[in-house]
């Protein structure tokens, strides 16, 4: 064999190395790249799912029990719906956010004079909590979450005049209420 062939085959077999290095490490990129797109999307965190379709009542349009102011002193109303959506109530009103079982139902009102929405809840679960509570962040403006202990449903939507009750959170029934009540009070203030 002559000097030449020993070097042609050197150059030949270099070369079959490097195209097996190719496609090896292009094998290697291509299972890591599957592998990525298989895993990161199971590792990324998640929106919580809704528990969202949980039954509720037909709308119920409520007898307005007027729009008065307490003075200092005054006794707490007694209201005819559970909860209220109208009537006598503090001069006060809350923004929208989200509130405790500490909440003044008398401003709670207020703020339904106003244009606003509570979602009122009495005993549900923590993940029903904070599924109203990601509800209302996602769109807060005129939009309350409030405790409401001692009342019978476990959801009830309240704008002025307005209630529906629910078993628990249907969200596409929340969003639904919050569209079509949102800044319909009987003042436009904010």
């Amino acid at each position: 064999m002559t000097k030449s062939s020993r070097a042609e085959r050197a150059k030949q077999a270099e070369a079959k190395k490097q195209k097996q290095y190719l496609i090896l490490g292009g094998a290697i990129a291509a299972a890591l790249l599957l592998g990525v797109g298989i895993l990161y999307p199971m590792l990324q965190p998640r929106a919580p799912t809704s528990v969202g379709s949980a039954k509720c009542d037909n709308l119920q349009v409520m007898a307005d029990e007027g729009r008065g102011h307490l003075a200092p002193g005054d006794p707490m109303p007694i209201y005819k719906s559970v909860p209220p959506t109208s009537g006598t109530h503090n001069p006060q009103s809350y923004p929208a956010g989200i509130y405790d079982k500490n909440a003044d139902i008398t401003e709670l009102i207020h703020s339904l004079e106003h244009g606003y929405i509570i979602l009122y809840y009495n005993n549900i679960p923590q993940e029903q909590i904070d599924e109203l509570v990601r509800i209302q962040q996602s769109d807060p403006y005129k939009v309350s979450v409030a405790e409401y202990p001692n009342m019978p449903q476990k959801i009830a939507l309240a704008a002025w005049g307005n209630l529906q009750n629910c078993e628990g959170v249907n969200e596409q029934v929340i969003r639904s209420f919050i569209a079509q009540f949102r800044d319909h009070g009987p003042e436009n203030a904010s």
